[in-house]
């Protein structure tokens, strides 16, 4: 069994049989097919995190002679990999599984972060998922690694797992008590080791890695870093902004647009230096770290054409501008015939109908976080009446933007 459509077969089969998710991965990190019961595959959490943690993982770095078994967000998850004459020929994933099922006031921590509407649909999601004991999930991944390889793993044997971030060691003469500051000093300390792997996971875009490193390293109220000797919150705020400073170059190096950088780089100082306490520049910092990585994440899956993607940067800077087909056919110096086929084979959809989803996006940021008329901002984003702007969001959204700024309310302020 070493082609991806034995592989997309036998893992049908293992899901109608077991009831357990299954991916095949192709060898360049895209997910080939997928099997899921519906209340899985309908749960909002299942597309934004559930397959980005499947189709982000580096299979390729790991050997064939065995099963392996990673975790992310506490979703467990294993993997063998297929060859074809000594060749990666693709990987099969079962998972998302749990061990235990959440209860009450277990993980509040993770919860509190989230807004109140999404914590049910997350808390679903690990309800719906398949609950497998350890030595069931082992003998289950033994199994598929003979089916797959033809070859036995001694059942005593401890498998592969993928080793958790370890701390550096303390130097020589360091105390404990200095050791436990500097671990909570912040996002960004003078411990060159972690701020090296901070920026390394920005460069490459790896959100769940940075999510298990970073969450070790929020401030807290009583111990942090020292920059400014008269103010514990001065001294906060001058840390972290020297902080998106170097996030800011690692996502440039990790393939981010120069100018959509800085122009996030300048938000967020400008949000950090608007904060009155150690937790809201936390907040802030947690913020800015991984919306540059989604984003560097994000320009590292598209793999597009040097005119497509000078396209996708020409549609995310002028979402309030024009758009139109003319428009960037000439930005990017090709004849707008050629242009729309090379979009619609290269992203899926047509440039109208990229073009209609981003800014259905942008309104939704809109509407969740402002007090702006519907009608304005269907105005500001060119649909040329509210009715068609309505009509093109519950398109998109299943739902009208006055009932989705109600699912949404949060307190509300203006965008200056």
């Amino acid at each position: 069994m070493n082609k991806l459509p034995e592989l997309a077969v036998f893992g049908r089969l293992l899901h109608d049989a077991l009831g357990v998710p299954v991916f095949v991965i192709h060898p360049g990190r895209r997910i080939e097919a997928e099997y899921a019961g519906d209340p899985l595959r309908t749960n909002p959490y299942f597309a934004s995190f559930v397959r980005e943690q499947v189709s982000g993982y580096e299979y390729a770095l790991f050997a064939a002679d065995q099963p392996v078994h990673f975790t992310r967000s506490r979703l467990q998850y294993f993997f063998v990999n297929a060859l074809d004459e000594e060749r990666l020929a693709g990987t099969l994933v079962l998972g998302p599984i749990v061990q235990e099922r959440p209860h009450d006031g277990q993980w509040s921590e993770e919860l509190e972060n989230l807004h109140a509407a999404n914590r049910r649909p997350l808390l679903d999601l690990y309800e719906e998922v398949p609950l497998l004991p350890p030595d069931r999930a082992r003998a289950l991944s033994l199994m598929v690694h003979y089916a797959i390889r033809r070859q036995s793993v001694d059942p005593a044997a401890s498998l592969p797992a993928e080793a958790p971030l370890q701390e550096p060691a303390a130097s020589k003469g360091e105390s404990d008590a200095e050791l436990s500051r500097g671990r909570r000093s912040g996002l960004l300390h003078a411990n060159l080791a972690h701020e090296r792997v901070l920026l390394h996971y920005v460069r490459t875009g790896e959100r769940e890695r940075m999510r298990t490193f970073a969450m070790e390293f929020i401030i807290g109220e009583d111990e942090f870093g020292v920059l400014a000797k008269r103010s514990r919150l001065r001294s906060e705020k001058n840390l972290m902004i020297t902080g998106i400073a170097l996030i800011c170059r690692a996502a440039v190096e990790g393939g981010l647009h120069e100018e959509d950088a800085f122009t996030l780089s300048d938000y967020y100082i400008q949000q950090l230096e608007e904060m009155g306490s150690l937790q809201e520049v936390g907040a802030v910092m947690t913020k800015a770290l991984f919306d540059f990585v989604d984003r560097v994440a994000q320009v590292r899956r598209g793999h597009y054409s040097p005119s497509v993607q000078d396209c996708l940067h020409e549609i995310a800077s002028q979402l309030y501008g024009d758009l139109s087909l003319g428009r960037l056919a000439e930005r990017v110096h090709l004849s707008p015939n050629y242009l729309s086929g090379l979009f619609k084979k290269e992203v899926g959809l047509t440039l109208s109908e990229y073009i209609q989803r981003e800014r259905i996006g942008e309104a939704k940021k809109l509407l969740a976080l402002t007090d702006y008329p519907v009608a304005d901002i269907a105005a500001w984003l060119s649909f040329h009446d509210q009715s068609y702007f309505i009509k093109v969001f519950k398109k998109w959204e299943g739902t009208t933007p006055r009932a989705y700024r109600r699912s949404e309310r949060r307190p509300m302020r203006k965008l200056h």
